[in-house]
């Protein structure tokens, strides 16, 4: 089965195409070499070495590192928008485990 997720550079490409963001203007608002955008963009998309760089391009693209790296949804955030639409039970709860079935002993 072949993989659906997008490389580092598939990913930047679309998010600067959405935006009509150029190399130079996405190295301008993330304060880093047009050079090193280019890398990024390049054949073998090298991924940013520099943890802050990779925050500071989540920041600037409002998404997830996780989203930038993998082309796909945070599964961190979905689970997050489950628990907001799940009531939450608190309180004091007691659970009882009783056996039903006993095993195969021959």
């Amino acid at each position: 089965m072949e993989s659906m997720s997008k490389t580092f550079g598939e990913v930047l490409k679309q998010l600067m195409s959405e935006r009509n963001l150029s190399v130079s203007q996405l190295a301008k608002a993330i304060n880093c070499p047009p050079k090193t955008v280019q890398e990024w963009l390049g054949p073998h998309g090298r991924v940013p070495r520099d943890l802050d760089v990779l925050k500071r391009l989540a920041q600037h693209f409002n998404c997830s590192t996780h989203s930038l790296l993998f082309g796909e949804e945070d599964p961190r955030g979905i689970l997050g928008d489950i628990l907001e639409k799940t009531e939450i039970h608190t309180g004091l709860y007691e659970i009882t485990i009783k056996k039903v079935k006993t095993g195969g002993h021959k």
